[in-house]
């Protein structure tokens, strides 16, 4: 039973058509939120669903369940679990979300592989498939779509990215493919002080917009992290932190949307 029934119809809508729960934006992680949503230089808990090249640069396997509100409405929580598991030179990774509410559920599942090709050059591959659930229709909007990353090593402090997502695709439902706009993202991270790094993302998503993304993480302890974050399309700030304790890892991040508002998200990772 529903408990607030007057909101189905906004979030019926907002699921259908707005860009932040999308299949494609499923797979944010909570540190990339944090920085704003840079992601294209990031190797961490979270690369098997943003750059895939990351996979090929960790160094322990891990798995992670995270859980996000858009717009604080629980009837938008977005639960998602991944695994990452390396071998001698790369590392397999998966991840699964879904979002929804009764009747009508959004699914993504992000299978990828990165491999190192040099002691500083890593590549990856992701396949994403994705669908829409109704109460009379398991299988109503599925689709299928890869997404192609490299990131190089230039020295300790400087690091390159690149990320060509959803280049071509396929669902049956046109207007639901739509929402899986190819991207061109390219990036840069550095370093400094040994404590801290800044992150910038460029993506242009060809014939509609161009994205600016920057963060920037600090190091205070060996137990807790400090990120920050800023993105220009839609208008975004960001803030976080990271908490370890041995194996376990646990995220916080908080977004605020200049159109939508505030959007939290929490994520525990277990590492090994």
């Amino acid at each position: 039973m529903i408990k607030r029934p007057g909101l189905l119809i906004p979030v019926f809508f907002l699921s259908l058509f707005y860009g932040t729960v999308s299949c494609q934006n499923l797979g944010l992680g909570t540190a990339s939120a944090a920085l704003g949503g840079s992601s294209v230089c990031l190797q961490g808990y979270w690369c098997s669903g943003q750059n895939q090249a990351g996979l090929g640069f960790i160094e322990q396997s891990s798995i992670t369940l995270q859980h996000s509100m858009p717009y604080m409405l629980k009837e938008l929580g977005i639960s998602s679990l991944a695994g990452q598991f390396t071998f001698q030179r790369g590392a397999l990774g998966t991840v699964l979300s879904t979002m929804g509410i009764r009747g009508f559920r959004q699914n993504s599942l992000w299978l990828s592989y990165g491999l190192r090709l040099h002691p500083d050059i890593s590549a990856g591959l992701g396949i994403h498939f994705w669908n829409t659930t109704l109460t009379e229709q398991l299988l109503y909007a599925p689709g299928i779509s890869f997404a192609l990353g490299l990131q190089i090593r230039i020295n300790d402090q400087w690091k390159l990215g690149g990320r060509l997502i959803h280049p071509v695709g396929w669902s049956t439902q046109t207007k639901f493919f739509a929402q899986e706009l190819m991207s061109i993202e390219s990036g840069f991270s550095y370093s400094f002080f040994s404590t801290a790094r800044v992150l910038f993302d460029l993506r242009i998503l060809p014939g509609h917009n161009i994205i600016l993304c920057g963060g920037m993480e600090w190091i205070l302890s060996k137990q807790l992290n400090l990120r920050i974050g800023i993105c220009n399309r839609p208008f975004t700030y960001s803030w976080g932190i990271s908490l370890t304790f041995v194996k376990w890892i646990a995220d916080f991040s908080f977004q605020y949307r200049a159109d939508t508002g505030f959007s939290p998200l929490t994520s525990l990772s277990h590492a090994w």
